[in-house]
């Protein structure tokens, strides 16, 4: 924690003198855009802070949705409904079910691979509705509605949300080597330090904002990748031994399980960890995964603030699945 904490100190410098700087200037700095990984459909996207990421069900199935702050005339608030990934013939096939009914309807000029429409739904509410194709001729996007006076109002925001969506699969993110150590890691991430000894390694990375606080401040995830010699017999219990004898005494465990091996990437089983740390002021959360090969213990840890940890963990857990020693 110690080493992240040099590692990023300059850039918090950085962006504590720019802060100022437009201050001082009399301009407010941008509204920053927060991250969001949906555990259940897979699919990423980044918005303004001050939109509500909800769930809902109907007809037994749970889908992912979004709200801007509601303007003052609107009866409802504008939303954006995700529309998980869908195995179909056409991104017409999977577009039926929401343009039927609607009028107006009109094709959306569009990048390859995206398909787009503007119309108003049965309800007679302005409606935009966004497609992607994936790989395997699946479809993915989303289905946006709102007052007229809310989709010119947000309109810049739409676009860079839709233009963000993304299906996260951990395998096809960029591979990161270093020192006999292998993590794929979102592109979108910032890799941070490398350090390296004759037996001891590590690399780290760090999320896009998860959170916001005090205006434009952002909370961010942390991962480290490391490596290190584990004492004679060089087994999993011992190494499990020496990782917990090594956290302070602010650290709790709130949970511990395994973690399964993964034979076609040639990782034993080992443990993951769910831990608090900090005080009652100040608390972060953590998921550390650890396992041991040829006798050189792998940890992969993951920490963020408590009250964005929610965010980091879907693609802590994906990423998690990538880690092995070569």
């Amino acid at each position: 924690m110690e080493l992240r904490a040099r590692t990023f100190r300059l850039g918090s410098r950085l962006r504590a003198v720019v802060a100022a700087a437009l201050v001082a200037s009399g301009c407010s700095p941008a509204e920053p855009v927060l991250s969001f990984l949906d555990d259940s459909s897979s699919m990423s996207f980044t918005h303004p802070p001050r939109w509500t990421v909800g769930f809902a069900e109907q007809d037994g199935i749970r889908y992912r949705y979004l709200t801007a702050p509601k303007l003052g005339n609107d009866t409802e608030a504008l939303s954006v409904t995700l529309i998980p990934s869908t195995a179909a013939a056409s991104a017409e096939t999977v577009s039926e079910p929401y343009l039927g009914g609607g009028s107006g309807v009109a094709r959306v000029p569009a990048l390859p691979g995206i398909s787009e429409w503007s119309f108003r739904d049965p309800s007679g509410v302005t409606s935009r509705l966004r497609l992607a194709s994936a790989r395997d001729g699946r479809f993915f996007g989303a289905w946006v509605r709102g007052s007229d006076a809310a989709m010119k109002r947000y309109a810049t925001r739409i676009d860079t949300l839709l233009a963000s969506l993304q299906v996260e699969e951990g395998s096809g993110w960029p591979e990161e080597r270093f020192a006999g150590m292998v993590a794929h890691a979102p592109s979108t991430w910032t890799r941070g330090s490398r350090l390296s000894n004759p037996t001891k390694a590590s690399m780290q990375f760090k999320s896009l904002p998860l959170a916001v606080e005090k205006g434009t401040a952002t909370i961010h995830g942390f991962v480290t990748v490391s490596k290190e010699p584990v004492p004679s017999p060089g087994q999993l219990e011992t190494f499990n031994k020496v990782v917990k004898e090594r956290a302070s005494d602010t650290v709790a465990l709130l949970e511990h399980r395994s973690w399964p091996a993964a034979p076609s990437l040639g990782r034993p089983e080992g443990y993951v960890d769910y831990l608090r740390s900090g005080t009652t002021l100040t608390s972060t959360r953590i998921r550390r995964f650890i396992t041991v090969k040829n006798g050189v213990g792998l940890m992969f840890f993951c920490e963020a603030r408590a009250d964005a940890f929610d965010r980091l963990d879907p693609w802590c857990r994906r990423m998690a699945e990538t880690v092995r020693l070569e």
